[in-house]
């Protein structure tokens, strides 16, 4: 860890810092930046199906990915799975169903 210089300015706010280091590789946008609680297990963007094609385009099979699905429409790489006890970021849309 870098030893900080007390006469430097911070590089970010204590509540950047923390999302920041809250989030993981794969969400759509800083954590915590969602709903206060809110998880990504309860949203409707993790996990989606990624199709499967050949060279003529035909979907040859379907595999279910733990991703974030709005990281892809973001993006459009599938990125790494996200842990559902992940703090929501501020693209969260809870599901049906999903409580209060």
């Amino acid at each position: 860890m870098i030893a900080r210089t007390l006469h430097l300015t911070q590089g970010f706010s204590g509540v950047l810092e923390h999302q920041i280091r809250t989030t993981y590789p794969g969400q759509a946008h800083f954590a915590n930046t969602g709903p206060f609680g809110a998880t990504c297990g309860d949203c409707v963007f993790l996990g989606y199906h990624r199709q499967i094609r050949n060279k003529s385009g035909d979907t040859v099979r379907t595999i279910h990915r733990g991703g974030c699905g709005k990281f892809y429409q973001l993006t459009g790489n599938h990125g790494p799975v996200v842990p559902t006890s992940a703090a929501a970021c501020r693209h969260f849309q809870r599901k049906e169903g999903g409580g209060p």
